[in-house]
């Protein structure tokens, strides 16, 4: 392989994962993508929420992430949008979450959606995000039960824009 050749993550995450975790894992696939839904407002008028694979929950009030399990955790934590940074932790089995806990932004923005709040880039924040733990290789509940649990609370709160942040 030369210094050029490209590499597909997808094949040796799913080669690790068979190989050390679960034997008959399969990536999930989808044969078309979701249809777009056009924003209903500006964004300087829209109510925004963050929905992170982070693995972000609160310390004290919420249980932290199962990150030792083979099958991952497929459950999420509700963060309240004035929560001070100093009560949100990170628990993930896939990067390392001290460092990036020194630049929460980097994958829980919200100083950031605060400041654009403050500049009048958006409408506002929403009451309530939502984060997940974004290893979750059996994908069946995800799909059909906790995640249909969370569109609903940023239903509930009238979200405009979800923005997704991949960890």
């Amino acid at each position: 392989m030369g210094s050029n050749a490209e590499v597909d993550f997808t094949v040796v995450e799913g080669d690790y994962i068979r190989s050390k975790l679960i034997p008959d894992f399969e990536w999930t696939r989808f044969d078309r993508a979701t249809e777009p839904v056009p924003l209903s407002k500006p964004v300087t008028d829209a109510r925004v929420a963050l929905v992170v694979t982070a693995g972000a929950y609160l310390t004290g009030s919420q249980e932290a992430f199962n990150a030792k399990t083979a099958l991952g955790d497929d459950t999420f934590r509700v963060i309240p949008g004035d929560t001070p940074r100093e009560d949100i932790a990170l628990s993930h089995p896939g990067y390392d979450t001290r460092r990036a806990a020194q630049d929460l932004d980097c994958v829980f923005p919200l100083t950031l959606l605060r400041e654009l709040q403050a500049q009048r880039a958006i409408g506002e924040i929403a009451s309530r995000h939502v984060s997940f733990m974004g290893y979750i290789p059996r994908t069946e509940r995800l799909l059909t039960e906790t995640a249909p649990k969370a569109a609903h609370i940023l239903a509930e709160d009238e979200v405009d824009l979800a923005i997704l942040v991949p960890s």
